[in-house]
């Protein structure tokens, strides 16, 4: 019996990409999704926070220092990332942009009480605002907002919450 050879008609070959080729690959596919989650929600973008209007003068963390408990205060402008902040209209949270670090009210919120920096925490009732269509910034469900003591636009001043207040300029935000 003799045996009858024939050639293939095709060949397959499986072609492995290399770890350089994926890693390419993921980040073509990644990069949109990376820059947008560090620039934040679609619509979020960073923005000063001026008193009352003031665009001379914008909500400030005191020193430029990133650290649990630095005081957040009234600055002149001069469009340091220590000016930067994420804010939104609704429930908000009020973040240095592009950091972890969040307008804190304290563990006892109430009229009088400093603000600070905080590390952000989801839900966290202190760190939870609301931008209000009169441009207030309120505590979500306190009944405070910020406010800048005395409506003195002196630079270091700390802002601090205050019984929100119809028509009080002193709890008057606005942004750019």
């Amino acid at each position: 019996m003799d045996t009858v050879h024939s050639k293939p008609i095709f060949e397959v070959r499986i072609v492995l990409p290399s770890f350089k080729m994926l890693s390419a690959l993921f980040l073509l596919v990644s990069a949109p999704a990376l820059l947008a989650s560090a620039a934040g929600a679609p619509g979020d973008r960073w923005n000063p926070i001026h008193p009352n209007g003031d665009t001379t003068k914008c909500l400030d963390v005191r020193g430029g220092l990133l650290e649990n408990g630095t005081p957040v205060q009234i600055f002149d402008c001069n469009g340091s990332p220590a000016q930067q902040w994420n804010i939104s209209p609704g429930n908000t949270t009020v973040q240095i942009h592009i950091s972890r670090f969040c307008l804190d009210a304290g563990s006892n919120p109430a009229s009088g009480v400093g603000m600070k920096l905080w590390e952000c925490f989801d839900g966290l009732p202190a760190q939870t605002w609301y931008y209000t269509d009169d441009k207030r910034i309120a505590l979500l469900g306190k009944g405070l907002c910020l406010d800048l003591p005395n409506g003195v636009h002196v630079n270091s001043n700390q802002v601090q919450t205050w019984t929100c207040t119809d028509n009080n300029t002193n709890q008057v935000w606005t942004l750019e």
